[in-house]
């Protein structure tokens, strides 16, 4: 029989079939350290990934294209008799302008591009300390929920002010998206929205509960809405202690 609190890494990574990944969740609800040891491995993905993914941001093409437009660039260079008699030397000094007038526009990108890393750098330290005071918190609870073929965690602390939530088989339909409410005794309010990948998606961390008493999830037109316009795909009580 297979131990089920060896499941943990494979059930964070998806590579349990239909039936472990059922059991697995049963078990979750009454296991606390899988349910710790879940959320820490869920989190130190998402960290890994952001932080092997790092592409060019799109800002950087524009900005260096801007600066070439208002670089003054040097004319072909043609030799002409009276250069040659000017000798090697002028010819070369002309090439070493146009490479500075390029170096200096690929540093300007560079320094932008340094800029943006640094931000990224910041706010994921941010986001660090934000799930630090979450996962150490006295009042820290996980709720499990699943309807349709989704599953959902949603982990808060109420003294910490901070909530995680992340869903496994929400699928994505073109032109939508999926909003997340906190419902409480003044009705819902969006707590954000998210986008899928095969059902998949980075945990969201956001700021939370107040008063409410329940987290639902529907789908909503691309942008979000104001209030629900459909029926929640997914709803999970809060522990109000």
């Amino acid at each position: 029989m297979t131990d089920l609190h060896a499941l943990s890494g494979a059930y964070v990574l998806g590579a349990l079939d239909a039936g472990e990944q059922a059991e697995f969740e049963t078990h979750l609800r009454s296991c606390s350290s899988c349910r710790v040891e879940v959320r820490e491995l869920r989190e130190t993905t998402a960290l890994l990934g952001i932080a092997a993914a790092q592409p060019a941001p799109p800002a950087l093409r524009a900005a260096v294209l801007d600066e070439i437009g208002r670089t003054r660039q040097l004319p072909p260079l043609v030799v002409s008799l009276q250069a040659r008699t000017r000798g090697p030397g002028f010819a070369l000094r002309r090439w070493g302008l146009t490479a500075a007038a390029c170096l200096a526009v690929l540093t300007l990108g560079l320094g932008a591009y340094a800029s943006h890393l640094r931000q990224e750098n910041s706010d994921l330290h941010q986001r660090g300390d934000q799930i630090s005071a979450l996962q150490t918190a006295a009042d820290a609870r996980t709720v499990i929920a699943s309807a349709g073929g989704a599953t959902a965690t949603v982990t808060l602390s109420r003294s910490a002010g901070e909530m995680e939530f992340l869903s496994n088989g929400l699928l994505m339909h073109s032109g939508r998206t999926y909003q997340l409410w906190l419902i409480g005794p003044n009705g819902p309010r969006s707590a954000g929205i998210f986008t899928t990948d095969n059902g998949k998606h980075a945990p969201r961390l956001f700021s939370g509960p107040g008063d409410a008493t329940v987290l639902a999830v529907t789908e909503e037109p691309a942008g979000g809405s104001a209030q629900p316009t459909t029926q929640p795909i997914l709803t999970l009580p809060l522990p109000t202690v």
